[in-house]
């Protein structure tokens, strides 16, 4: 019998709770084994927004599909390891899927420690990826088609 799973989105194999390492939940080692499953999941979230309104998710892919120009707004990440209720690596994908200029607005100095909104050109394909740590959004990579401001 098999004492590891294959997570789905990742690809990485841990041990489940049936492993004779695992500690029953008690040990370091068992502590990272539930956060890679966390973190695993949060890449399979997905939300597709198509009409202005809230961001619901921290972590995983936003889909802007609302046929017109709207503007969405996104929440302060928590500071925080997930395992203590916080978002400190969570990863958010945020993708325009139709040729509309949107925008994501955020509290003031919260995307990078200096903006808080973010614009899209009108393109379809246009996306931004964030990753949360401290209570602040930072980008990763280079944005495409999406601009920066403090308002």
């Amino acid at each position: 019998m098999s004492h590891t799973l294959v997570l789905p989105n990742s690809g990485a194999v841990v041990p489940t709770t049936g492993a004779p390492d695992y500690g029953g939940g008690a040990t370091d080692f068992a502590l990272v084994c539930l956060a890679l499953g966390a973190i695993d999941g949060a890449r399979g979230n997905f939300q597709k927004l198509t009409a202005a309104g809230a961001i619901a998710l921290q972590a995983g892919t936003v889909f802007l599909k609302a046929g017109s120009a709207a503007a969405m707004t996104l929440a302060t990440p928590v500071s925080g390891s997930p395992g203590s209720g916080g978002n400190d690596g969570m990863r958010l994908s945020i993708v325009a899927g139709d040729a509309f200029a949107y925008t994501v607005t955020l509290t003031a100095n919260k995307v990078d420690g200096a903006d808080d909104t973010l614009t899209w050109a009108a393109a379809v394909g246009n996306n931004i990826e964030l990753v949360a740590a401290g209570g602040i959004w930072y980008i990763v990579g280079t944005p495409r088609g999406v601009t920066l401001t403090e308002v």
